[in-house]
This record gives C-alpha cells, structure tokens and sequence, in this order.
C-alpha cells in the first residue's frame, strides 16, 4: 500500500514496481479498499446531528420567529380551543398594532387579548363576530370571540386588550418550552454534551482489503504485501 507524501492517505490501489525487461511475470497487486467508520460510529453522528437540527429548529420555532414579529409564544393552559389547540401546545402569535386591528383581523381568526386593559392574564379565542363604528377609547371596532369549544361569546374586546394573532401551533411542547426558557444554559449544555460525546469519542475503522493473485495463484498478502 502506498502513501502520498506528507498526508498519511493510503492509495485506492497500491501499484508494484514494473517487471524486468524480457520477462513474462506480472507482478501481484493488492486493492485496498476505503477506510470504513464502524456502524454504531455512523449512527452516532447521525443522532447527534439530529439533536442539533431539532434543538435549532425548536430555538427558531420558539424564540426567533415569535420576536421577531413583535409576537410571542404562549402555552395553551386550558381546553376552550379545543380541537384546534390542545392544553400543553404552544400557540405562536404574531404581533399587531392598535391601529391596525380594526384594518387586519377578521372573523375566523383567532386573537390573543387581555380580559380587561389592566388584567396581565392572556385568552386566546376565535372571532366570531366584529363591529365597527366610534367607540369611547378612540378605537373604530370591537371584536367579539368566543372558545373554539364554548358555548357562549366572550365580552367585545377593544383593539386596545389585543395582543397578537396567532400564527401556528406546536403540539405539546409547552413544557419543553417553559424547561428551556427558565433554564436556557442547561439546555444549550445539553446539546453540545450531547453533541461533543458523539464526535470526539475516537473512531472505530475497518479496512476492507482485497487481494489479487499473482501469476502463480499465490496470495501476496501471504508475501508481506499490507
């Protein structure tokens, strides 16, 4: 097997010296085949960098995309939108302007508004209904809602009490949610663990060698070919 000069890679075929001249011999050659990682090796990276998809896929899903809307992601805490949102999903939502309420949302979306002006708690409903005209707060609509599984419509809500309209919804990953963002340097260490544990754990590699026989039928691995 022959090495090309200050790399260390093997050849694909390890090729002999020519014969003599006036001869008839035809030298043995030996065909190494491409280094191999062991399976368990291949199986391992592939986790790993799956895990660093997700991890960043989820860090968009969560983080980027809802700030950079001006939105946010919430989790769903009760079942009055059920089917459409299930306690335990995370429901991403966009932000919206007062004075674009009135002009963007329509009824059949669903808003995220606060009960009262000064209540800081969060209803995520469907609209069901929307008048416009002049109202006492400055606003040009109100915007009636109601749970997707309710029976009866919430009180009118002001542009004002809106919040944001959602976007998408993740199924139950909520608490995946709230575990990364009270622990967002635990999570990050997990990951690279994770990751680091695949990629600097030594290789295990197998060379498939194949020989050829010479002229005579013998094997010239038996002759101290390697």
């Amino acid at each position: 097997m022959s090495r090309q000069p200050g790399t260390g890679a093997v050849d694909e075929c390890a090729r002999p010296a020519e014969p003599a001249p006036g001869t008839d011999e035809r030298p043995a050659r030996v065909v190494v085949g491409r280094v191999k990682d062991s399976p368990l090796r291949v199986v391992g990276a592939a986790l790993s960098g799956l895990v660093v998809v997700v991890a960043v896929g989820l860090v968009v899903l969560l983080a980027v995309l809802p700030k950079a809307t001006g939105g946010a992601a919430l989790t769903v805490l009760s079942g009055s939108m059920q089917p459409t949102l299930r306690p335990g999903d995370v429901a991403v939502v966009r932000g919206v302007g007062i004075g674009d309420v009135c002009d963007k949302v329509e009824v059949g979306d669903i808003v995220t508004y606060l009960p009262e002006p000064d209540d800081p708690s969060l209803i995520t409903h469907r609209v069901v209904a929307k008048t416009v005209g002049t109202f006492d707060d400055g606003t040009a609509c109100r915007l009636v809602t109601q749970g997707d599984a309710n029976t009866s419509a919430d009180r009118p809500v002001s542009p004002t009490q809106v919040r944001g309209v959602f976007w998408y919804g993740l199924p139950k990953l909520g608490s995946v949610k709230q575990q990364v963002l009270d622990h967002p340097t635990a999570a990050l260490v997990v990951v690279a663990v994770v990751t680091a544990a695949w990629w600097l754990v030594p290789p295990r590699r197998r060379v498939i060698t194949v020989s050829v026989p010479g002229p005579d039928g013998q094997d010239p691995a038996a002759g101290g070919l390697r």
